[in-house]
């Protein structure tokens, strides 16, 4: 196991996750354009957690000289289970109880976390649940990444997730034409998965070299500004946006999303001063990012149940913010932070001393 040395938790990625979930709070309040890529900013911190954990687990068990690999399969899905199952499973219950839901035709996708299937090709969604597609992209990369991670070298793991951010955009350009609705493309891993290879890219350079993320810093931030620039005035054109569906934005739009929150997850984890550590480090900002998990499965069906009985758009917003907010506080405190602590996680610990990327990125918890 090494020697078990704490690695220190980089408190401004509880702020960078709260920023996220505003982003699509945001937008699915108030229709901001562009806040709903919130989601993919998830999908990098998680690309960058995930490989991570990956990477320490399989260095603990190399460093016990562990000849099966079963400790590894247990350790990761135990944390994965234990940390996503039980608010899920209690979603469920509610939304069942405060929506009519179709559950003979519909059950097998929830329960098999093949949410985005549904969507992308049967268009099936109560919409109080529709932002469990991205809940669902993840669990189907883990089912997939951690084999990956296994049985290849950190040198051959960069190889692959740069792959993947080539091929990915070249991928959904040729498949557009096939689809007539935005879902597919938008909900189905094949199609997003470049957005979590930029933050498993992230975790793989960091892991080979420590100080990776000191020496990058500028260009992530530099990065960020040119991708956001460019993305920003694209979208003056209706064809490059995201219900456009059109091959541009889908070939080049989600790129640009990708680019900007890379840029900016190695800019914040570079970052030890400053206004952007300060803002991060908030409080407040960090314990929205703490509770953004619950947050995320509740904020939709409170907005739709709100703007269904408040005509201001303002005023319901307001109102789905402090409500989603309370849930999310509760379940925190006598659902998720009860589990997390009877069984602690070791995330926060490394093999030999050594500073692993997934341990100092603990604090996201997806």
């Amino acid at each position: 196991m090494g020697t078990g040395q704490s690695v220190r938790r980089v408190l401004q990625l509880d702020g960078l996750r709260g920023i996220a979930i505003l982003m699509v709070f945001l937008y699915h309040s108030f229709g901001i354009p562009l806040l709903w890529s919130g989601v993919d900013l998830f999908f990098v911190m998680s690309g960058y957690l995930i490989t991570g954990i990956l990477l320490r687990l399989k260095d603990q068990g190399a460093a016990a000289d562990v000849v099966s690999s079963t400790g590894y399969w247990r350790a990761f899905y135990f944390q994965r289970a234990r940390r996503i199952l039980p608010p899920y499973f209690l979603f469920l219950v509610m939304v069942e109880l405060f929506f009519q839901v179709p559950w003979s035709h519909l059950w097998y996708w929830y329960a098999l976390f093949g949410a985005n299937i549904a969507v992308a090709m049967k268009g099936e969604a109560l919409l109080a649940m529709l932002p469990l597609w991205s809940l669902a992209v993840e669990e189907q990369f883990y089912l997939v990444w951690p084999f990956v991670v296994r049985i290849a070298s950190s040198r051959m793991l960069k190889t692959v997730a740069i792959s993947i951010i080539v091929a990915t955009p070249v991928l959904r350009a040729v498949c557009t034409p096939l689809f007539h609705s935005r879902w597919p493309i938008y909900t189905l891993p094949f199609f997003r998965v470049d957005t979590l290879a930029w933050g498993a890219l992230i975790a793989v350079s960091e892991y080979q070299t420590p100080a990776w993320i000191s020496l990058h810093r500028p260009l992530g931030g530099m990065s960020a500004i040119a991708a956001g620039s460019i993305l920003a005035a694209l979208s003056s054109f209706h064809s490059f946006r995201l219900t456009a569906n059109s091959m541009p934005f889908n070939a080049l739009g989600y790129s640009l999303i990708g680019i900007v929150f890379g840029g900016i997850l190695i800019y914040v984890l570079g970052s030890q001063a400053g206004f952007v550590h300060w803002l991060l480090t908030r409080r407040a900002l960090r314990y929205l990012g703490k509770i953004s998990y619950t947050f995320y499965l509740y904020h939709f069906g409170v907005i739709v149940l709100l703007q269904q009985n408040i005509h201001s758009r303002g005023l319901s917003g307001i109102l789905a913010f402090l409500i989603t907010s309370a849930i999310a506080s509760v379940s925190w405190a006598f659902l998720e932070r009860p589990i997390l602590s009877r069984w602690p996680r070791n995330d926060a610990q490394g093999s030999g001393g050594r500073p692993h990327p997934g341990a100092r990125a603990a604090g996201l918890g997806n």
